[in-house]
């Protein structure tokens, strides 16, 4: 009953110089068992928006703790969000879940931005169909059974745009490959969240020209029974004080 556990990380940085956030990442846990990582950044008027991004973040959040499964959830707030600013909004909306009830990692996705998956060794992108851009209103739905050591890594646009200013867009593939080569040790996920994290701001040469979100969660060997952990790490910026 416990030989697994779910292990998630999370790590993000605002565009640089920009006071508005533009992505937003919340965890829940689930009304029958598991937990849910929710992650949007959303646009109004062409322009980053972080009350549309709180917005559909907040309101799949409350669909997914009364029990909605994560497909309805998202294409329901989705559409709300259609309906009240009409042409001017859109969001992209990721939710990645451990639903004990199914047994299952869920992956629920309205956009193109790639899902890396590592495994045995090596990492792959998760296919995505060709109308993916299209599925603005109708989420794809992913599911996998749970398998010991399989990594899901999901990202905002700022992470897979980085360096694509300069002739130096990140390898996604081989940005993942390399944390694993360079470890002596297995890394934890927050090793490879932040690892992740860092490599994309590099190729923007310490600026990002976007938010970047990256989230990290990984099916491993239980450690503990029953206890459940979460540690959360928010820098203060200096110009609050």
């Amino acid at each position: 009953m416990y030989g697994m556990e779910i292990q998630a990380a999370i790590a993000k940085i605002d565009k640089f110089s920009s006071k508005e956030e533009g992505n937003k990442v919340e965890i829940i846990e689930r009304p029958n068992g598991g937990v849910s990582i929710v992650m949007a950044e959303g646009k109004l008027a062409g322009s980053r928006s972080k009350g549309v991004t709180m917005k559909a973040v907040h309101a799949v959040l409350n669909l997914i703790g009364e029990g909605v499964p994560d497909g309805a959830s998202a294409r329901v707030v989705l559409q709300r969000i259609h309906d009240e600013h009409r042409e001017i909004a859109n969001v992209n909306v990721s939710i990645i879940s451990c639903d004990l009830q199914s047994g299952t990692i869920v992956i629920t996705k309205n956009n193109s931005v790639p899902v890396l998956i590592y495994e045995e060794g090596e990492s792959r992108f998760l296919p995505l169909p060709d109308d993916a851009e299209s599925r603005q209103y109708d989420p794809m739905v992913y599911q996998f059974e749970f398998q010991l050591g399989q990594t899901f890594v999901l990202i905002t646009e700022g992470v897979e745009n980085a360096g694509a200013y300069s002739d130096n867009q990140i390898d996604l593939r081989t940005a993942l490959g390399s944390i694993y080569e360079d470890d002596n040790d297995e890394p934890s996920v927050q090793d490879v969240a932040d690892n992740l994290l860092h490599q994309a701001i590099g190729h923007d040469n310490g600026r990002p020209r976007d938010d970047m979100t990256v989230v990290v969660l990984k099916v491993s060997p239980a450690t503990f029974r029953d206890i459940r952990r979460e540690t959360v790490s928010f820098p203060i910026k200096n110009d609050i004080a």
